[in-house]
């Protein structure tokens, strides 16, 4: 594993586009995982100058938010930094960053994207919607879906690069309500949901174990995820609370939750979730050996099991994917 002092050779040319006023904040992020603090983004746009907006800023990341891309398939690296709701007492919103995540031997369909991952990073450091997303590329039509289950969708700005580049300004980008992108859209409300995806409302389950609360860290981290996880549609008689703990072979615990979505396809299964948080937050170039992967779930129509064995399979081979069957009220 390397040491927090080895960074990549991608990682150092990306913080070196940075001006050189910032690049010691930025280079933080090596070691406390993709995100920036609202006060750590506070602190950056003070060293920009009176001028400097978080805009700007999120466009500056995308090289950095890029060294995270995993794609062995495509060998095309996508990156996204999301800005979370304004932090009260800062003025100021932190900072995740996100970039797509393949997986060899497994269907295309299983690929975790740039946005998804910012997104999911977010929400699992307790965010609960987003103002703001840029992104290295124009966003699919995939993940205009999946943006458009946020609780905060109607206020959501996407950021991108100008076509063409304007030469005189590299961190230029427009601005578009995620709205336009996706006209007449097909989302939550139109099934009767009122909120969305990261609303806390919406991700707080009364899921539980048989025999009570587990003393095994791995499943109580897996059970913790699933009474977090965002499942509004009901598939028969449950909803599909589910959540996914992975241990690695240092110890650590990665866990991911269910995210579901009104067009069923660009949901985000919780083994997505928590093998895309894990790359964004463990060292680049870490040794990342899976020794145990726990399912929980509240059995339904719409089980977790069969897609997350497929992917584990290829993933980590040989290594069983535990299944716990958890009940709701």
């Amino acid at each position: 594993m390397p040491s927090t002092s080895q960074r990549s050779s991608a990682w150092i040319t990306a913080i070196n586009t940075l001006p050189a006023d910032i690049r010691p904040d930025v280079d933080a992020m090596w070691e406390q995982g993709g995100f920036l603090s609202a006060n750590q983004v506070g602190t950056i746009l003070g060293k920009l100058g009176a001028q400097a907006e978080i805009g700007t800023l999120m466009m500056q990341l995308l090289p950095v938010a890029q060294t995270y891309a995993v794609v062995p398939v495509s060998h095309y690296q996508v990156g996204a930094v999301a800005a979370g709701m304004p932090v009260p007492g800062t003025g100021w919103a932190s900072l995740y960053l996100g970039a797509n995540f393949e997986f060899s031997d497994v269907a295309l369909s299983f690929t975790v994207h740039a946005e998804q991952a910012a997104t999911n990073n977010a929400w699992l450091h307790g965010e609960a919607g987003l103002q703001a997303l840029a992104i290295s590329a124009a966003p699919c039509g995939y993940c205009r879906q999946f943006l458009y289950e946020l609780v905060s969708a109607q206020q959501l700005n996407i950021l991108l690069p100008p076509v063409p580049a304007n030469p005189n300004n590299p961190y230029a980008y427009t601005m578009t309500p995620l709205t336009t992108f996706l006209p007449d859209a097909f989302g939550p409300s139109d099934l009767g949901i009122t909120g969305g995806l990261m609303d806390p409302k919406l991700c707080t389950h009364a899921v539980s174990l048989p025999g009570g609360a587990p003393s095994d860290p791995v499943i109580a981290a897996a059970l913790a995820a699933a009474q977090g996880c965002y499942a509004p549609y009901p598939t028969d008689t449950a909803y599909g609370y589910a959540g996914i703990a992975v241990q690695l072979n240092d110890g650590s615990i990665y866990a991911g939750r269910n995210a579901e979505n009104a067009a069923y396809n660009p949901s985000l299964s919780p083994l997505e979730s928590a093998l895309a948080f894990m790359n964004m937050n463990q060292l680049q170039g870490a040794t990342r050996s899976v020794s145990r992967c726990v399912l929980v779930e509240v059995p339904t129509l719409s089980s977790q099991q069969s897609a997350s064995a497929a992917v584990l399979a290829a993933y980590a081979p040989g290594v069983p994917l535990e299944y716990c069957a958890a009940t709701s009220p």
